[in-house]
């Protein structure tokens, strides 16, 4: 079988394609926005990370947020954090009104040398609210 030879099923393939990624050229960032589970603010709060884990050694490593939503989180911070591990997040209450949360880690990327961006699930949504202020209608679910 050779390997360059033009194929009709690769053809047709290609051209669903080439349609799916006109679809998704023609999707405005405000429709991709809606497919959200929830709102995310993009937000600048200090916050401490623990393990979530009780029979894990007790340390913390503070950071900030990136954004911040009833759902998950982005922050950064200046070590790795471990990818599919579960953490306790504390929001700084002076800035925001947010409960402690548990939340897993999906995902941790290097940013520069020294700063880490590590995104987080919640286990259950939160009302977050700026400190002040009423829980935001968009940010419950």
């Amino acid at each position: 079988m050779n390997p360059f030879a033009h194929n009709k099923s690769d053809s047709t393939s290609r051209g669903l394609d080439d349609g799916l990624i006109k679809d998704l050229e023609r999707q405005g960032l405000d429709q991709i926005r809606k497919l959200r589970k929830s709102q995310r603010l993009e937000l600048r709060v200090p916050l401490v990370m623990r393990p979530g884990n009780a029979s894990s050694d007790d340390w913390e490593l503070s950071g900030t947020t990136a954004d911040l939503s009833s759902g998950g989180c982005r922050a950064h911070f200046a070590k790795p954090v471990g990818v599919g591990d579960v953490y306790r997040l504390a929001f700084d209450d002076e800035r925001v009104d947010a409960p402690l949360v548990y939340a897993r880690c999906l995902r941790c990327s290097v940013v520069r040398e020294d700063v880490f961006e590590a995104a987080f699930a919640f286990f259950s949504s939160v009302g977050i609210a700026l400190s002040g202020e009423e829980p935001s209608k968009d940010l419950l679910d």
